[in-house]
């Protein structure tokens, strides 16, 4: 067991003299001859897929002039493949390009579907720290920072399981280093791909790979030519449809979630109003709606009458009638935010407002609770 596991060592953990981290898995499994960009949105694979264009890989039939961006695979109006179409598109890359490949990170949930139809296929993972992608997603995408970074870690979590199973030769590198290293990284590139391209694509690769771009660029730009050359109206197109989708699909979750914590949160405000009896009870249960009501202000920038005041209650009755307010102020809010979330025009407006009513929710409920260990300490 100690003999092979010391000879794959070298092949898995690159500990040569690039700067850039990097590893390498299954490399005893063969030549890559068809190569697949996998990551994250925001992740870096635009820079990956770009830089292979560059060293001459024929990254598909007509890729994106600037996200380097296309797909072999044909999808169906459910969204499953059409492997008929899928075969031909594939048949054909193989009759062209000795070598060839394709870049569309959501194709990472179907490559497996496919693999059977690739010619020694091998894959390209880019990594990019979370808070990175999620700031990177807020910036050109307004996409918000809760959003970016659970989606983010979804998608990873689903290639590191996935990598685990793929006995094909996988190369995983940072983005972060990549882009602070360009030479390193078309060396790496070559070296996985076993590829020796001549000296001025090697050149223009390096170009291409610059750490203080500022967007989408052709593979063929100048290393001085840093500007983001994706047009205004692509990227407000890509930005609403992200958001459209995005508040379909967060908005059910966190409108279940609403439901499911209000119950929770009425039986325990019930069970506090149970246990007000005097004026010491009163003042703690008192002080959780004045919690809510000041925090509600803040993050619906309401005033109403009463402002930042707070609001004095004489007996159990009324704390209930109070609480009872709060709690239907949020369910209001989070019902028309819901319903507005499921059409969203293109931005989160909607979404952020169910958003809030949720963690104004979670944050009543653990009011409440806290007031119950105070009211009956030891006593649930």
């Amino acid at each position: 067991m100690e003999g092979p596991l010391l000879e794959r060592i070298p092949q898995t953990y690159h500990r040569n003299a690039t700067r850039v981290k990097h590893f390498i898995l299954n490399r005893e499994f063969g030549t890559v001859r068809t190569v697949a960009v996998f990551g994250t949105g925001r992740g870096g694979t635009s820079v990956i897929a770009g830089c292979l264009r560059a060293l001459g890989v024929c990254m598909g039939t007509l890729p994106h002039a600037y996200k380097h961006e296309w797909t072999p695979i044909v999808r169906q109006a459910d969204n499953s493949v059409d492997m008929t179409q899928t075969s031909q598109i594939v048949r054909k890359m193989n009759e062209n390009h000795e070598l060839w490949g394709w870049k569309f990170p959501s194709d990472v949930f179907h490559i497996e579907t496919v693999t059977a139809l690739l010619r020694n296929p091998g894959f390209i993972v880019v990594t990019r720290d979370l808070t990175e992608v999620a700031l990177s997603s807020l910036a050109r995408q307004s996409v918000p920072l809760e959003i970016s970074l659970n989606d983010t870690a979804i998608v990873l979590r689903y290639i590191a399981a996935r990598m685990r199973y793929w006995p094909w030769p996988i190369l995983a590198i940072p983005f972060a280093q990549a882009l602070r290293e360009p030479n390193a990284l078309v060396e790496i590139l070559c070296a996985f791909l076993q590829i020796a391209p001549e000296e001025a694509k090697r050149k223009q690769a390096t170009d291409f790979v610059q750490p203080l771009t500022r967007g989408y660029r052709p593979f063929d730009a100048k290393s001085d030519q840093l500007h983001d050359f994706s047009p205004p109206l692509d990227d407000l197109s890509d930005s609403q449809n992200l958001a459209a989708d995005f508040s379909v699909r967060y908005s059910k979750e966190y409108f279940d979630q609403f439901e499911g914590l209000i119950s929770l949160a009425t039986a325990a405000a019930e069970k506090l109003a149970a246990q007000i009896r005097g004026p010491h009870e009163l003042a703690i249960a008192t002080e959780t709606t004045n919690e809510i009501h000041r925090l509600f202000q803040a993050v619906t920038s309401e005033t109403g009458n009463q402002s930042l005041e707070e609001i004095r209650l004489s007996s159990s009755k009324e704390w209930r009638i109070a609480i009872n307010q709060s709690m239907e102020r949020l369910s209001t809010m989070a019902r028309e935010a819901a319903k507005e979330a499921l059409h969203s025009p293109g931005n989160y407006e909607a979404l952020t407002r169910l958003y809030r009513a949720l963690q104004l929710l979670i944050r009543l409920r653990v009011a409440l609770e806290a007031a119950l260990w105070r009211v009956k300490p030891g006593e649930r």
